[in-house]
């Protein structure tokens, strides 16, 4: 929003510079976004959030400033004066759909002379942002920038039946607007229509066949209030945004729309001439009863950390023109003027004070505490699977919780998903059923962007028909280690996502049953698994790649995390440094082919050597040179004893003992 500092000074006298005045808007949460110079002016532009609208102008500006110095600030003139003859006889108003048009006023202008605007009014319009059309066209943009309210002028001798109707459209209606594109209306537009057809998009644009020419003569000033939902609906089927849109959409002030009106008119009569008929029309099927809104005197200290005058919360509302029914020992009630429709409840009130008594005046302080704080269920065992995970390399994301209905048809097929009746997004209409398609777009986003090696997972929410559920999916690709002058680089495998599952799920009482049964059509029918319900692994099926458009290969990994978190943690054991140093013994072995690792394992345990501390692998040759079905197995035997230096002999006992378990089912000693 930009704001003339020469047109604030018709507000409010201001003695301090242009900055200074910037800075004072900004720590009231008026941010000022620059500051420029045009001409002999200084041009303040505001970022104002869109439940502010009421200081999308320069009288909302000026109000603010005369809450911040306390001063009166003094208000455009609107009184009109009236040919006797009637405006109600001119031409009719009447309104169809009284919820998306709550007020609709007019006037009637006859025998007016279009032509340029006069030098300083164009200066103005121009020095906010907006090129000069004709005298009438521009004093209402000039309103809409002085007051706020959007208003528009019609060529009331192009008015079929001299009549204006506001109604929705009718399906197949169609309206050439002011910029000369031909629209197509449907059911859920609200237009502005003669007793024939539409002339105008309710609250963004007027159409062409009634705007202000040199030809026109007789104008109607429109002036009303929509529905802000109704014209940012429109507004985006038609892919149309005006000054007037932008400010209907965050709620225009249903209490200026006369104001407005009159004012206007005032101007029209000392720039272009003519007369302004007598009465305004003012077409309002309901008037509403204005907010109230109790503030206690206690909430004041409690909630904003310190106690504020009496005199500075009823001076602070007074120029925010909020007025005062009813003061008692307890606080107040304040009645919401109609242009601050976002104050609804008694902590918007303690807002505005905040805002003008000045937040940097309020003590920084700690709120009282008498209770005591406990940790939630299952953080210790969910802290467990978080560190689990970071140990494994993977990095944890957060996504929302939305999807569409063709991504949740093929990861959850047959489950229908919660419907959203206002989605954030017309692309993500529906609350996931499964979390691993929001873990497949983040990885999906960070590949489309050049970073090609990840390890991801997120623990979060679905939301099936039958309840709200937690999940953890997890997602690799790419390089688990680069290559370095140490190591050669080793990408992300089903292996990899396998042991990384299983080493988490080996942190608890967790013992599921491998199985490579009724597995998901979304993953590779031969580099997959099902651990028990806990878990599934598994590499992407090709076509699920595609869909994606990955081009390199993705493992992922879906995990019912309840179960987890309802399984005890294992109990890590620290033991005392040995004292006495172990021996290490390399078995080379003869193996049969049908023989796997972990039965050798087996028959290794089976020996009862307490003093076996540890085994494991180092080489494995494919097929033994003797035979094509076997193959050979070097191990390593590591043995140490807490309470004394084992000796040679003890070590050769323990190795027969060992090969004597082996040879039971056909594993032999390497000769």
């Amino acid at each position: 929003m930009r704001i003339s500092f020469q047109w604030l000074r018709d507000f409010l006298d201001l003695t301090e510079e242009p900055a200074a005045v910037g800075d004072r808007l900004t720590m009231i949460g008026l941010a000022i976004d620059g500051v420029e110079t045009v001409g002999d002016d200084t041009i303040l532009t505001l970022d104002i959030t869109a439940n502010r609208g009421d200081c999308l102008s320069h009288l909302g500006v000026a109000r603010e400033l005369g809450a911040i110095y306390d001063v009166d600030i003094r208000r455009p003139e609107t009184y009109v004066d009236e040919d006797p003859t009637s405006a109600e006889e001119s031409c009719t108003i009447s309104i169809a759909d009284a919820e998306l048009c709550r007020r609709y006023c007019g006037r009637f202008i006859s025998g007016v002379t279009i032509g340029p605007s006069p030098d300083w009014l164009v200066e103005r319009l121009e020095a906010v942002g907006i090129r000069s059309i004709n005298n009438v066209a521009d004093i209402t943009n000039y309103v809409l920038m002085e007051l706020g309210h959007p208003l528009h002028a019609f060529d009331a001798d192009t008015l079929e039946g001299s009549a204006i109707v506001v109604r929705r459209a009718v399906s197949g209606e169609t309206l050439r607007t002011l910029d000369g594109q031909e629209r197509k209306l449907d059911t859920s537009m609200l237009v502005i229509a003669d007793a024939e057809r539409p002339v105008a998009l309710a609250g963004i644009m007027g159409g062409f066949n009634t705007e202000i020419s040199e030809k026109t003569a007789n104008v109607l000033l429109e002036s009303a209030w929509f529905d802000p939902n109704s014209v940012r609906k429109t507004g985006r089927r038609v892919n149309l945004g005006t000054e007037a849109s932008y400010r209907f959409e965050r709620g225009a002030d249903i209490g200026m729309a006369p104001i407005a009106l009159n004012r206007t008119a005032r101007m029209i009569t000392e720039i272009a001439g003519g007369v302004v008929h007598r009465g305004l029309i003012d077409v309002r099927p309901e008037a509403s009863e204005p907010v109230q809104v109790r503030l206690r005197r206690s909430r004041i200290a409690r909630h904003l950390g310190s106690a504020v005058p009496d005199s500075d919360v009823e001076r602070i509302f007074r120029r925010l023109e909020f007025a005062l029914t009813d003061s008692s020992a307890d606080g107040w009630t304040f009645r919401v003027p109609s242009h601050r429709h976002d104050i609804q409840r008694e902590e918007d009130l303690l807002e505005e004070i905040a805002r003008h008594h000045g937040y940097d005046r309020f003590p920084s302080t700690l709120p009282a505490w008498s209770g005591q704080g406990r940790y939630l269920e299952h953080h210790v065992q969910e802290t467990a699977v978080r560190d689990a995970l970071s140990a494994f390399g993977f990095s944890e994301i957060c996504s929302l919780a939305f999807s569409d209905r063709e991504t949740q048809e093929r990861f959850a097929p047959g489950v229908r998903p919660v419907e959203v009746i206002n989605p954030l997004s017309d692309d993500a209409p529906a609350l996931r059923t499964t979390l691993l398609p929001s873990v497949l777009g983040s990885l999906q986003w960070n590949l489309n962007r050049g970073i090609r090696d990840l390890s991801i997972y997120e623990i979060g929410k679905i939301y099936p028909q039958t309840g709200e559920l937690r999940q953890l999916a997890m997602a690799a690709t790419g390089a688990r280690h680069t290559k370095t002058v140490h190591e050669s680089r080793k990408d992300a495998d089903f292996f990899s996502m396998k042991g990384a599952v299983e080493g988490l799920l080996a942190r608890f009482d967790i013992d599921p049953e491998v199985c490579a049964d009724d597995l998901p059509s979304y993953l590779h029918p031969a580099r997959s698994i099902r651990l028990g319900s806990v878990a599934i692994v598994g590499e992407l099926h090709p076509d699920c790649e595609a869909w994606f458009k990955f081009r390199q290969r993705v493992c992922v990994a879906e995990i019912q995390i309840d179960q987890v978190l309802g399984a005890a943690l294992k109990k890590i054991a620290a033991a005392p440094i040995p004292k006495y140093p172990a021996v290490r013994r390399d078995l080379s072995l003869s193996v049969d082919a049908r023989i796997q690792y972990g039965s050798v394992a087996e028959a290794v345990g089976r020996a009862g050597i307490r003093e076996l501390t540890d085994l494991f692998p180092f080489d494995r040759l494919k097929r033994d040179s003797s035979s094509e079905s076997r193959y050979s197995l070097a191990v390593t035997l590591v043995f140490q004893s807490a309470d004394r230096t084992l000796t040679d002999r003890e070590v050769q006992v323990f190795e027969q003992r060992i090969l004597a378990e082996l040879r039971k089912f056909g594993v032999e000693l390497r000769s």
